[in-house]
């Protein structure tokens, strides 16, 4: 049996990916996230991730769990080292002490959104402190034997857990005709919870090793992201403005963060990540 602990896995990507190994066969373990998660685990309590990791007895673990918000990142620095770097560095050193392969999942937003599209060998250079932990992150990660950095680019689509995200957010409003307010200015290659899944459970199967990109196939603004979902749900003059990203208060925001994940699609050639608004219908008909 293959088995593998997913960390964070109340989160949004967690969610898709515990189903997504499931549905592979995989045996999973599954943990919250790194200061309030299931069965109380706490990934900044080095002995408890060292009891978990050795207890489970995994072929992988998957890192998921992290302080993810920019606005919660700027709030509060010393949290957002505990949580994205000193969590990682329990995770890594418990693998590397139990033989265990680390997948760590990491961000587009390392970069300063001055050179895209960005691949593998970009030098990074974060302008949040988000950006800046994962980044120190991904060193630690990659200091653990044959371990893997997966920068995933903006998330996309409909929670598979408690939390709901901005996508399930921005699904209320324009069903409610709400208005919303979306940066025309900020461009990603949006990637769906499910092709991520998809990926994550790929590179955990293989012997891939190192830093790879995973995004999705189109480089779209935040505003045009909306305004095609509004279109696939057949929503006619949907309230969405368009906003700046200089508007947005805290920290700058990076320009575009597009990812070339040609080396990904090199390695696993028969997963194909499909359009924005074919991912978006395909996940709002998965079981």
């Amino acid at each position: 049996m293959f088995r593998v602990v997913v960390t964070g896995s109340t989160g949004l990507l967690g969610g898709w990916l515990v189903a997504e190994l499931e549905r592979s066969g995989a045996e999973v373990i599954a943990r919250g996230g790194p200061s309030r998660g299931e069965r109380g685990l706490d990934l900044t309590d080095a002995a408890a991730v060292q009891d978990l990791v050795t207890d489970a007895r995994p072929d992988v673990v998957i890192h998921t769990a992290a302080l993810s918000a920019i606005g919660d990142c700027a709030q509060d620095p010393a949290r957002a080292r505990q949580v994205n770097v000193d969590a990682t560095s329990n995770v890594a050193l418990a693998c590397e002490r139990t033989g265990a392969r680390l997948i760590h999942t990491s961000t587009d937003l390392v970069f300063d959104g001055e050179d895209a599209p960005y691949r593998e060998d970009a030098s990074p250079a974060p302008v949040s402190i988000y950006g800046r932990t994962k980044h120190e992150a991904e060193s630690v990660a990659l200091s653990t034997p044959r371990s893997v950095v997966v920068r995933l680019s903006l998330l996309f689509g409909p929670t598979r857990t408690e939390r709901r995200g901005f996508f399930d957010q921005q699904l209320d409003a324009l069903r409610a005709r709400s208005p919303i307010r979306l940066f025309e200015d900020e461009w990603r290659t949006p990637l769906s919870l499910r092709a991520a899944a998809e990926g994550l459970v790929a590179i955990a199967r293989s012997d891939l090793q190192g830093l790879v990109h995973l995004g999705g196939p189109e480089r779209w603004s935040r505003h045009e992201m909306g305004v095609l979902l509004a279109q696939a749900l057949g929503i006619e003059q949907p309230m969405i403005e368009r906003t700046s990203r200089s508007s947005a208060p805290g920290e700058p925001r990076p320009r575009d963060v597009a990812l070339d994940s040609s080396a990904f699609h090199r390695a696993f050639p028969r997963l194909a990540t499909d359009s924005f608004v074919a991912e978006c219908t395909r996940m709002r008909a998965a079981p």
